[in-house]
């Protein structure tokens, strides 16, 4: 079942299906939505790859890991990035 990176848990880990457009006009790179899905990808976040939570922090960013680096996404951010469990 295809969720947000919002609604997973810490801990959990998910393969991307799909990264939704952020706030840039008309049609990104290869028609993908806007600008925030470049941006997503040049950090590494790209759909294919395993994601996992790492921890979520009450007032600050969801602390993912992927490829083996910690990244720290808003949670805007994060709920543009759709994920199919790894192990539900």
């Amino acid at each position: 079942m295809e969720k947000p990176l919002t609604e997973l848990g810490e801990g959990k880990t998910g393969i991307i299906t799909k990264l939704s457009g952020g706030s840039g006009s008309g049609q990104g790179v290869h028609g993908r939505g806007g600008g925030g899905v470049k941006q997503l990808e040049n950090l590494g976040i790209r759909v294919g790859k395993s994601i996992k939570i790492v921890s979520i922090q009450p007032f600050g960013p969801i602390v993912v890991e992927i490829d083996d680096h910690r990244i720290g996404i808003g949670r805007g951010r994060a709920a543009k990035i759709y994920v199919e469990l790894e192990n539900p």
